[in-house]
């Protein structure tokens, strides 16, 4: 079956969090996220070098959506429901449908 045929559910919610796709829009709020914590990310995140411009975060909340949506990686993006503000990524990544494993 052709992944993009796949169910995955787009939102969902704990008792603190609303866990969503990525949607265009999100860069700002990525790029702050990543501004406030780049040294503690660099650690352990390669891709953390240094903070993305504007356009850049943008490009990369929009290329992780079609990603989601063709179904070739499926990050999500973690909002606190009582602040109402962006608090991170997570995600289900190197996914290989045939077994099917993340």
């Amino acid at each position: 079956m052709n992944p993009i045929l796949l169910e995955f559910p787009d939102a969902f919610e704990t008792e603190r969090l609303l866990i969503r796709a990525p949607r265009p829009g999100d860069g700002p709020e990525l790029r702050a996220a990543i501004a406030d914590s780049i040294e503690q990310l660099r650690p352990w995140m390669p891709w953390a070098k240094e903070i993305p411009t504007p356009e850049e975060a943008e490009l990369n909340v929009r290329q992780a959506w079609v990603k989601f949506l063709s179904r070739e990686d499926l990050r999500l993006h973690l909002f606190s429901k009582e602040a109402g503000i962006f608090v991170g990524c997570s995600g289900l990544h190197r996914i290989n449908w045939d077994v099917p494993k993340f």
